[in-house]
């Protein structure tokens, strides 16, 4: 509905701003039309502002862009997003950004996971990876920002793993 609206404002924008032109230029032979022109550019900017903005809006909270777009904060945020930060982020109702999340699910995308009585939504491949330092014989790990090559348990080459 609303968006048959912002059409129609757009299309009522278009002459008036038409006409206010075509008076403004007739204002260099009869400076007396130049307040109609004003007139008419301003019955046109108003509709046209209001129908571009709501247009705009509507892009914004699509299904799409904002799945896009959750995906995107979950990347910024460490690969896990609560419904409060995408409300937030989208400046959308909690009933939307319940929604979008559930979508994405749902599609095997996201998982939810109960942390201090709030769900949080697992983006396991926007996760940053935690990298040891691994022995291949003894399994011994130690923290990359220890400078070893050699297993101080067995001397075997350390090798790097990601988990």
């Amino acid at each position: 509905m609303r968006k048959a609206l912002a059409l129609i404002a757009l299309a009522v924008a278009v002459p008036l701003l038409t006409l206010g032109l075509i008076f403004l230029i007739a204002a260099a032979a009869r400076p007396q039309r130049i307040l109609s022109a004003a007139a008419l550019m301003a019955l046109g900017a108003v509709p046209l502002a209001w129908g571009i903005a709501t247009l705009r809006r509507q892009a914004e909270t699509s299904p799409e862009a904002l799945s896009t777009g959750t995906v995107a904060l979950a990347r910024r945020l460490g690969g896990e997003v609560s419904v409060a930060q995408v409300q937030a982020e989208f400046r959308i109702s909690a009933a939307l950004a319940q929604e979008t999340l559930d979508k994405l699910a749902a599609a095997g995308q996201a998982q939810p996971e109960e942390r201090n009585g709030r769900t949080v939504y697992v983006i396991r491949g926007l996760q940053p990876s935690l990298v040891t330092r691994r022995c291949p014989y003894c399994g011994s790990t130690f923290p990359v920002k220890e400078a070893l090559r050699q297993c101080p348990n067995c001397g075997a080459a350390l090798e790097l793993s990601k988990s």
